[in-house]
């Protein structure tokens, strides 16, 4: 390969940084404007809140005692621990696998003998406020006799926005 010369490779270089340049300032001008993101939260007053979760208390006392193919009723107390108005979207309750009265679990009751319709419509709860509903709990038509007279527990869960 043979040498440009001194000068000559100067020049050279000169001629690809103005071309590298003038690509980048081509680039840069018709890039678009960069887009606002969205946003994920709320300001109010000049601050960022976030909800607490609402809380879920099973109010109704003792056991429901059932009878295969019966339902019965579960009342919970919605409780709201934010400074606004929230509204509770959906609330379900999951069966555990029963227990006996040693609370010991019970491997030949399944916990699908039970089930809780999830709450029907969605509640407002007002600030630092709490409403009750009740939630409908059913027992299957076949129920295996290893399932008298045992105590299944239930998880709540729900969803939850700023109304």
């Amino acid at each position: 390969m043979r040498s440009l010369g001194p000068r000559m490779e100067v020049a050279v270089a000169m001629t690809i940084l103005g071309v590298g340049a003038a690509v980048v300032a081509a680039m840069h001008l018709t890039w678009p404007e960069p887009e606002l993101p969205v946003m994920a939260y709320s300001v109010s007053g000049g601050e960022v809140t976030e909800l607490e979760a609402f809380e879920i208390t099973d109010v109704s006392g003792g056991a429901v005692e059932l009878t295969p193919g019966s339902e019965g009723v579960r009342v919970v107390r919605l409780s709201n621990p934010n400074s606004v108005d929230i509204v509770v979207l959906t609330l379900q309750a999951e069966p555990g696998q029963p227990l006996d009265a040693a609370q010991h679990r019970v491997p030949g009751c399944p916990s699908s003998v039970l089930t809780v319709a999830p709450m029907a419509e969605p509640v407002t709860i007002p600030p630092s406020g709490s409403v009750e509903v009740e939630m409908v709990v059913q027992i299957a038509h076949d129920v295996p006799s290893a399932c008298t007279d045992l105590v299944f527990p239930l998880t709540y869960s729900g969803r939850a926005a700023r109304a």
